[in-house]
């Protein structure tokens, strides 16, 4: 486990706690002007986003495990540095390590900024997360080569987002964008908004840098924005696949939608000895 020291908090909109079956996971709290957020050190994973006077963006499933070794279902996963079952485990280490807590900083706007970095000696890969939280969350996921052969990259900030229906929300933005069905294994183009009455899981290519999940019942857009990233996952389980999965409630479906910052597909990156790559998302509410 790598230990925080109570030496290593300098900045008062930050604090420790513990969490996790063992309670062995720590987590930041960070709550300034702007939001309050909770930031695991296992998986650098971002477990809430509450601006001030809003609900939380982020999902988290009451399912989840929060056991060493188990992946966080909901929040921001990290896949990294691989995404997708390619290689095991799926989705790669990045979401079931501990990260090394490297500084908590304030900023002049009364944001907070969060890094953690993480090695990985089979790739020879080395990450760095910085996380802001103010009036948006701000995720960016830095990535050096740090090795003598060049490596093929792919990832995912994995965002699950809080929804009232899955039934009524709609995603903006993926007009006209081309994308692989993983559900039916077609190449499509989509036409018009994304409304969601199946199973969900596509990998769009080349997609726009913007897009917002519309959903009347909450009476509020999230805006979902990537760089980085030519690629975008939008991911519902529904049914069948929601009664399947351990660690998601059967009815859980109906509240998460997943809408993914990626580099994946046609979208990895080959990632040359001493080169970086960054990839980010900006998450926050329309006004």
């Amino acid at each position: 486990m790598s230990e925080i020291k109570a030496s290593d908090i300098t900045v008062k909109d930050v604090s420790v706690q513990y969490m996790g079956n063992n309670n062995d996971i720590q987590v930041l709290q960070v709550s300034n002007r702007w939001a309050d957020a909770r930031i695991s050190l296992y998986g650098a994973h971002v477990l809430s986003f509450i601006p001030k006077g809003e609900q939380d963006i982020l999902w988290l499933s009451e399912k989840s495990n929060y056991l060493k070794g188990k992946a966080i279902r909901g929040g921001i996963p990290v896949c990294w540095p691989w995404f997708g079952a390619v290689k095991q485990p799926t989705h790669g280490l990045a979401r079931i390590q501990d990260w090394h807590f490297v500084s908590a900083v304030s900023e002049a706007d009364g944001s907070t900024t969060i890094c953690l970095d993480l090695f990985c000696q089979e790739v020879n890969l080395n990450a760095v997360m910085r996380i802001n939280v103010a009036r948006e969350l701000t995720v960016e996921l830095t990535t050096e080569n740090r090795g003598s052969e060049a490596v093929e990259l792919t990832q995912a900030l994995h965002s699950y987002f809080t929804i009232a229906d899955i039934h009524q929300v709609k995603c903006d933005g993926l007009d006209g964008m081309t994308y692989s069905d993983k559900v039916t294994g077609d190449t499509c183009c989509q036409s018009g908004s994304v409304i969601f009455d199946r199973e969900t899981d596509r990998v769009y290519d080349a997609t726009a840098n913007v897009i917002v999940i519309d959903d009347p019942v909450m009476a509020r857009k999230i805006c979902v924005e990537r760089f980085g990233s030519n690629s975008t996952i939008v991911w519902n389980p529904w049914i069948a696949k929601a009664a399947n999965m351990a660690d998601f409630g059967d009815e859980e479906y109906l509240q998460m939608l997943c809408v993914e910052a990626a580099n994946a597909g046609r979208d990895q990156v080959l990632l040359q000895p001493g080169a970086t790559h960054l990839l980010g998302t900006r998450i926050g509410l329309l006004a």
